[in-house]
C-alpha cells in the first residue's frame, strides 16, 4: 500500500503522490455509462468552446456562432485512419508496443505500416483540459488549431502552458494506450530526445513572429524576449529561467487500481533538462477498454456535430 492523499475534482476522485497524479473517475465501471460520462463530462459545450477559442472565462450560449464553432472544431476529432510509414529499424520494445497498440503489418518494403487515428489528439485536448482546470495552468498555444488538413497529425511537444503562479513553461507529453505498461514505455522512450523536442518547439512555435500576440499570459510577460532569441538557451539566459515544467499524461487501460498505477508511474525516468531544474507532473487516466473509449467517444462526436449543424442552420 502505498500512502498518497486522496481529493475530489469535479466528477473524479484524485489519489496524489508527491507529483504523480492518477484520476479516477467517480463511476468506476467498465460500462458504456462510464465512458457516456467522460465524454459528456470532457465535451461539454463551455469546456469545449474554451478550449476551441483559448478562452477560459467563456460560456456556451446556444447561438449560431457558437454551434458552427463546435461543429467545425470536432472535425479534427473524427475522420478516416491514417497511415504512418515506420523504419524497420525501429528498436525492437518500441516496436512492441506499437504493435500491441495500432497492429502493425510488415509489407516486406522495409518499412511498417501503422494503422493510426485522431484519438490521439482527443488525448491532448483531455489532457489541456486538466492542466488548465485541475492544475490551473494557462494555455500558451492550443497545438491542435496548428493543424492545415484534418487528417494529419500536429508533431513536436503536444501541450504548451504557462504556470504564472510559478513562472514555470510547460512542455507536455500524452500518451492514449491500451495498458499504461505500454504508455509508460512509449513516455520513457520520448523522453530520451525530449531536450531536443523542446529546442526545436522553441524555434518552430514559440519564436513564431505570427503567434506572438496570441499566446495568453505567457505572450505578454516574454514574447518580447523570445522575438530577440536565437535558441532556447538563449531565451533562458535573457529571461532568468530557473525551471521548466514537464507535465506527462497516460490515458490507458487495464489498470484501474490506485496503488498500481502510482507504482508504475514511479517507474517513468525524469531528469533534468537544459541543464534547470526539472519539475514533472505525471497524470493517469485510467479507461479500462480504449476500443470501447474510441466507439462511444466517435459516436458522441459524430451525433454533435449532426446536432450542432442542426441547430447552426435554423
Amino acid at each position: 500500500m502505498i500512502a498518497h492523499s486522496t481529493e475530489k475534482f469535479n466528477d473524479f476522485t484524485v489519489h496524489i503522490l508527491n507529483e504523480q497524479s492518477t484520476f479516477l473517475h467517480i463511476d468506476l465501471a467498465d460500462s458504456h455509462s462510464f465512458y457516456k460520462g467522460l465524454f459528456d463530462y470532457f465535451f461539454d459545450e463551455t469546456r469545449l468552446l474554451r478550449y476551441a477559442e483559448n478562452k477560459m472565462n467563456l460560456h456556451f450560449e446556444p447561438m449560431a456562432k457558437n454551434y458552427v464553432t463546435l461543429f467545425k472544431h470536432l472535425r479534427l476529432y473524427i475522420d478516416d485512419y491514417n497511415i504512418e510509414r515506420i523504419p524497420a529499424s525501429i528498436e525492437k520494445e518500441v516496436q512492441r508496443i506499437l504493435t500491441d497498440e495500432y497492429e502493425l503489418e510488415d509489407t516486406g518494403d522495409g518499412y511498417l505500416k501503422v494503422r493510426l487515428d485522431k484519438m490521439g489528439k482527443v488525448g491532448e485536448y483531455i489532457f489541456c483540459n486538466l492542466l488548465s482546470e485541475y492544475f490551473e495552468f494557462d494555455c500558451i498555444i492550443p497545438k491542435v488549431h496548428l493543424t492545415t488538413d484534418p487528417n494529419m497529425n500536429v508533431y513536436g511537444i503536444d501541450t504548451l502552458f504557462y504556470s504564472h503562479e510559478n513562472d514555470l513553461i510547460l512542455f507536455g507529453e500524452s500518451k492514449l494506450s491500451k495498458s499504461l505498461s505500454n504508455g509508460t514505455g512509449l513516455i520513457n522512450k520520448s523522453l530520451e530526445t525530449y531536450e531536443q523536442q523542446i529546442k526545436d518547439e522553441f524555434t518552430l512555435m514559440l519564436s513564431s513572429r505570427f503567434l506572438k500576440n496570441n499566446m495568453g499570459i505567457f505572450g505578454d510577460k516574454y514574447a518580447d524576449v523570445v522575438e530577440l532569441s536565437l535558441s532556447i538557451e538563449n531565451f533562458i539566459e535573457k529571461a532568468d529561467v530557473k525551471k521548466i515544467g514537464i507535465p506527462i499524461f497516460i490515458a490507458h487501460g487495464t489498470d484501474a487500481t490506485a496503488d498500481n498505477i502510482l507504482k508504475k508511474l514511479c517507474m517513468i525516468k525524469k531528469g533534468a533538462i537544459l541543464g534547470l531544474e526539472t519539475v514533472y507532473i505525471i497524470v493517469s487516466l485510467p479507461i479500462f477498454n480504449k476500443s470501447k473509449l474510441i466507439a462511444v467517444f466517435t459516436q458522441g462526436i459524430a451525433e454533435r456535430r449532426a446536432y450542432y449543424e442542426r441547430e447552426a442552420s435554423k
